[in-house]
């Protein structure tokens, strides 16, 4: 068995049991969804059973808690809480437990909360359900070949070596991050070379050599060592060293053991890491700065104007951050990215750079494979914003194999297959298209290297693998890889709700739907079973996706897109982006092309978009669909374009098309030319008087520009005084340097703790039109005037006989605004202790304690959690004795409530039973 160790893992502690207690409302005791509290402010004390969810509901809101039952690896996805209706929120870390407090709802129901990660359920309503049926789990191969394949080796050897300078600090982290780095170049290439840096992603970050242990602790506890994520991509950057580029990979363990409470997961750390580094290769580019000696084969070899980052997981957010903070003054200058099964929580978009983002069907971490949105996003951002933004669907391959380092049998520590069911027809081990590690890990190198040939070169040879185009390379293997793109040499001709319009006639409907919200009968499809609707951490916002629904009884039907005299000239062929939902067969269609001289031209597809296997995360990606324009159209003079059915019956949904040729695009916009975002970290507003007053947290906005932006800015209440969050669409106009966004609280409101990680407020910030934002979420806490209260119990000496309620009341002498978390654990008093087999079954089976009838509380390790909620002042802590113990006499039991940051620092209670 993996054993795990850290701040944040879940340890079984003796016996069995780390108990997560919560505390309830006393008419709650015997329900375990909850109820109401009654207006006292008085809770009494229950417990959240292993992988049960908990909600508990007062006046205010409901607090909703979930414990694993099993240990859980450490990955890059993000747990959070969910109900049919939507996202309620990203759940704290406290203990054990995922926390999360819903402040104004009191409607929620425990049998209605799933507990997601990355569109996986681990908890509730779907647990364990079986992917939907598909018509078969292979999807058919792409057969052409691309002649100048960009996974071939090129002429150059290459040298490998390594480097370590003095650790960082960067803003948020206790401990420093450490500047180390693998480095592979060609040898003997002349004049300065492109530059690739990696970055790998969130992974447990120290191992014991020869041994199971692994822990995601940071410094390395004694007897463990780093493990070596950064050398997981030695494959890709001696791929890339030997065709003249000059890679390095960096190591980012620092961050992931420190990032687990960030509001954004770590992403400005890992974009300042990044920048770090390339102002290191800066240094010795000019022949200065500390290092190894090899660093002076450097000098005068590096075209830093022509950077590519590759983020993997985590990675991937970080490197995209890290080329939003572009400054003038930079020495160096990232011209493109490529994103490996990205997060993508925050939904920023690096204005200009063309990215490319390579989707793992198989991906059992970040499974909603939400980095999907990094293409959909961009697609309508920023004016002027020409980059190719590509998506590559690689079926077949994982989340972990693209790193080395994370596969078993070649990794230094111990690594897992990431994919969670094994039986899976379509990702399990034995599934038919499944990928083996190696040929995984040359998908990543290829496709990689494509991005570089595209991005850094005068060369567009290998961006048929990124556009759309139905072709493969021999490099790559057996693997079915699949892309679209927006952005280039493309011409909107439809854009559901904003450009263009789709007229269905004869044996077709043509239905204008929403990918989520809406009403079940305008909603495109479950919730989380598409990529393209994937919402934003911490704001719960989603793109407002509109798609046209065609669905056609018979063939023949037709749907029609006005592009009414439209000049495609410098057009080749029009690109579709269509989703093929769960139906039977291929929804199968052509193109009827009319121009102005009234010649009606039929054109099939080059492939057809067929249904994808469903797997348990569930995935409805829009396939492309290209049509090439044919010969004889007056493509200066079109009048109309036709979809027209062939298959008997089908539906597909149409993302957007467009008309579109080969290469890439100038872009006129770039992330210093628009409205550049940056939510302060922490705001702490104090009150003046007593009563509701404003207010503001202050938002920088940078950026030199011409025309006026949008964003939407969430302010989230997490005290209960609001029901929902607060939406504001935000009109930035030239010249405006920040943003003043009101927050009204009340002066003689209850105690907040400024240290407290469970917010006053929380507000977020996403880009919609002609802006960018860096940092997107921020903590607003509010200081009252209400002192700090202090913490006692009524009576710390408690006293029951067989087949009662040990009970303590612990009680505040002013309310909180924010929730009260109380650690509980048992000590061995003086004398006889109570054991295990004094208590019910049933209840130890509830916290989690397992073991030995005749050990005590204090050996079984037993801990409970006690939670006060927002504007209550006591709580209830009860522990349950059997009527039939087995012993007779006087058992205690000696409980330490640890109380910080209240004084005092801890309360001791004690408990007596007597039996006769």
């Amino acid at each position: 068995m993996r054993a795990w160790t850290g701040r944040t893992a879940l340890v079984a502690v003796l016996a069995g049991g780390l108990a997560w207690g919560a505390a309830w409302p006393a008419s709650a005791q015997d329900d375990p969804a909850g109820t109401s509290t009654s207006g006292t402010g008085d809770v009494a004390a229950a417990v959240t059973s292993p992988g049960d969810v908990r909600v508990a509901t007062d006046d205010e809101g409901s607090t909703i808690s979930w414990s694993p039952r099993d240990l859980r690896a450490y990955g890059d996805a993000r747990v959070e809480f969910r109900t049919q209706d939507g996202l309620l929120g990203v759940p704290t870390s406290v203990g054990a437990a995922y926390v999360l407090r819903v402040p104004g709802r009191t409607d929620v129901a425990r049998a209605d909360v799933q507990v997601t990660l990355g569109g996986r359920v681990l908890a509730g309503p779907g647990t364990g359900a079986e992917a939907p049926a598909a018509t078969s789990p292979r999807v058919p191969p792409v057969t052409a070949l691309l002649p100048q394949d960009p996974g071939r080796a090129g002429t150059y050897a290459t040298t490998t070596w390594s480097y370590r300078l003095p650790s960082i600090r960067l803003d948020g982290l206790p401990a420093k991050v450490e500047m180390v780095g693998q480095v592979v170049a060609p040898v003997g290439a002349t004049g300065r070379r492109p530059v690739v840096l990696f970055l790998h992603g969130r992974h447990t970050t120290c191992y014991a050599p020869g041994g199971e242990e692994l822990s995601i602790d940071w410094p390395c506890p004694p007897a463990l060592r780093p493990i070596p994520s950064h050398r997981g991509y030695t494959q890709t950057q001696k791929l890339l060293a030997s065709q003249g580029y000059v890679t390095v990979s960096v190591a980012a363990n620092g961050i992931n053991g420190q990032d687990g409470d960030l509001l954004d997961a770590g992403a400005d750390a890992r974009a300042k890491l990044v920048r770090a580094h390339l102002d290191v290769l800066a240094d010795w580019d000019a022949g200065t700065g500390a290092g190894p000696a090899k660093r002076t084969t450097l000098k005068d070899r590096l075209a830093l104007r022509k950077v590519m980052t590759v983020g993997h997981s985590r990675g991937g957010e970080g490197v995209q951050r890290a080329a939003i903070q572009a400054q003038a003054s930079d020495r160096f200058r990232i011209v493109g990215q490529v994103l490996v099964a990205p997060t993508d929580f925050g939904q920023q978009v690096a204005v200009g750079v063309p990215t490319t983002t390579l989707l793992p069907y198989c991906d059992g971490d970040v499974s909603d494979l939400q980095g999907q949105m990094y293409v959909d996003q961009a697609s309508r951002a920023t004016a002027g914003d020409r980059a190719t933004r590509s998506a590559v669907l690689v079926m077949g391959a994982n989340h972990n194999y693209f790193n080395s380092e994370w596969t078993p049998g070649v990794a230094a520590a111990p690594a897992w297959d990431d994919w969670y069911e094994p039986s899976d027809k379509v990702c399990g081990t034995s599934a038919p298209q499944r990928l083996t590690a190696a040929q995984q890990r040359s998908v990543g190198a290829t496709y990689v290297a494509a991005a570089a040939r595209t991005y850094l070169t005068t060369s567009t040879s290998a961006l048929p693998l990124l556009d759309g185009t139905p072709v493969r390379a021999a490099s790559a293997g057996p693997a079915v890889v699949l892309s679209h793109a927006v952005g280039g040499r493309r011409t909107a001709l439809v854009v559901p709700g904003e450009v263009g319009k789709v007229t269905a006639s004869g044996d077709m409907t043509s239905t204008l739907c929403l990918g989520t919200g809406g009403t079940a009968a305008n909603r495109c499809g479950r919730d989380h079973g598409s990529p393209h609707w994937s919402p934003q951490a911490q704001s719960w916002l989603s793109e407002d996706v509109q798609l046209y629904r065609l669905r056609w009884t018979s063939a023949g039907a037709t749907a029609r897109i006005g592009v009414a005299d439209a000049d495609l000239t410098s057009r080749r062929y029009l690109d579709l982006r269509l989703i093929a939902p769960p139906q039977q067969g291929t929804p199968r269609v052509e193109v009827v092309f009319r121009d102005d001289a009234g010649r009606r031209l039929a054109s099939a597809p080059v492939r057809q978009a067929g249904v994808l296997p469903l797997t348990m995360a569930g995935h409805l990606w829009a396939q492309n669909v290209r049509v090439p324009f044919p010969a004889g159209l007056d493509r200066s003079a079109i009048a109309s374009v036709t979809l027209r059915a062939l298959s008997p019956r089908g539906t597909v949904y149409l993302l957007d098309a467009s008309a579109a040729s080969s290469g890439l695009a100038t872009s006129t916009a770039s992330v210093r030319t628009v409205a550049r975002l940056d939510v302060p970290e922490s705001t702490v507003l104090r009150a003046t008087t007593d009563g509701t007053q404003t207010g503001y947290v202050v938002i920088p906005v940078a950026g030199t520009r011409t025309e006026s932006s949008r964003v939407q800015v969430v302010v989230i209440d997490q005290s209960g005084r609001s029901a929902l969050p607060e939406v504001r669409e935000v009109v930035i106009r030239p010249g405006q340097d920040s943003v003043r966004i009101p927050i009204r609280f009340s002066g003689d409101d209850g105690y907040a703790d400024p240290d407290s990680p469970f917010l006053g407020y929380q507000l977020a910030v996403r880009a919609e039109r002609n802006a960018v934002v860096d940092s997107y979420a921020g903590a607003v806490r509010t200081l009252s005037r209400t002192p700090r209260p202090e913490l006692s119990v009524d009576d710390a000496a408690a006293a029951a006989v067989p087949g009662e309620n040990l009970s303590w009341r612990l009680r505040l002498t002013e309310p909180s605004a924010q929730e009260i978390y109380l650690q509980v654990r048992a000590t061995a008093p003086g004398g006889g202790e109570l054991t295990l087999g004094d208590l019910p079954t049933g209840w130890l089976t509830s916290v989690g304690v397992v073991g030995r009838p005749e050990a005590t509380l204090s050996e079984a390790g037993l801990e409970l959690m006690v939670t006060i909620p927002p504007y209550a002042t006591s709580a209830l802590l009860e522990i349950p004795v059997r009527r039939d113990v087995s012993f007779s006499g006087t058992r205690a039991v000696a409980l330490q409530v640890v109380t910080e940051p209240f004084e005092p620092g801890s309360i001791p209670l004690t408990g007596t039973v007597t039996a006769p």
